[in-house]
């Protein structure tokens, strides 16, 4: 004959369980970091009057964001890697930026100072 474990030592069990799931949730979230941050790119005025792919590198070289852009206009990125960047968009001059936590970093792509 099998011995059934009460009812009681069921609900016992699997509240303890629920409450360690719980707690394990809310202890990662209180260290939680989002170790990303924010970049404004904008395309000067004065290159060729077509869209252009703007794309963010993390430090490692890795693509992180892109987006199209037109000239004069500017493009809001999150989500960028915290550290040195890299910032570039075909014919115009790459430029260098960090992202640090907390601000907006921001940079112009021009035709010219490369």
């Amino acid at each position: 004959m099998l011995h059934r474990p009460a009812p009681r030592a069921l609900r016992r069990g699997a509240t303890a369980l629920l409450l360690g799931v719980v707690a394990s949730v809310t202890m990662a979230g209180c260290g939680a970091h989002d170790s990303t941050g924010q970049i404004a790119v904008t395309v000067s005025g004065n290159a060729a009057q077509r869209p252009y792919e703007v794309e963010v590198f993390a430090a490692t070289g890795k693509l992180s964001e892109h987006q199209r852009v037109f000239p004069g206009g500017t493009a809001a990125f999150a989500g960028v890697p915290l550290g040195d960047v890299t910032v570039r968009a075909a014919d115009l001059c790459p430029e260098h930026a960090t992202v640090a936590d907390g601000t907006v970093a921001t940079v112009t792509l021009t035709t010219t100072g490369c």
